[in-house]
């Protein structure tokens, strides 16, 4: 449960701080307050990972982290900014969920 609250929050922040640099990105500017809190948002997640590190090694983290983050965050290009999703993406968010099943094969329960 705390492995899966921590990775959840760690998740969360980095996608609020990808959709609010994203708007920055689209208009606003490096001196809007979007870019400020979505850069805020990129630092917090130190403190997750810093739990979660404690009790899992950095690779096994690392893994599930950038899956949760990726998924999140090609839907929301796709649905909120309207950006394609190519097989190029597909395929990647593919091997991404390949690399899930790698890290879990064998793990002890």
């Amino acid at each position: 449960m705390t492995t899966l609250f921590w990775l959840a929050v760690a998740t969360l922040l980095t996608v609020v701080g990808d959709y609010l640099i994203k708007l920055a990105a689209s208009g606003a500017g490096l001196n809007s307050w979007q870019f400020a809190l979505g850069a805020l948002c990129y630092g917090s997640p130190a403190f997750a990972w810093y739990l979660l590190m404690q009790q899992h090694n950095l690779a096994t983290v690392a893994v599930f982290y950038s899956v949760a983050t990726l998924i999140i965050v090609a839907g929301l290009g796709v649905v909120v900014f309207k950006e394609p999703f190519t097989w190029r993406e597909g395929a990647g968010v593919a091997l991404a969920l390949a690399a899930v099943l790698v890290m879990n094969v064998g793990r002890e329960a």
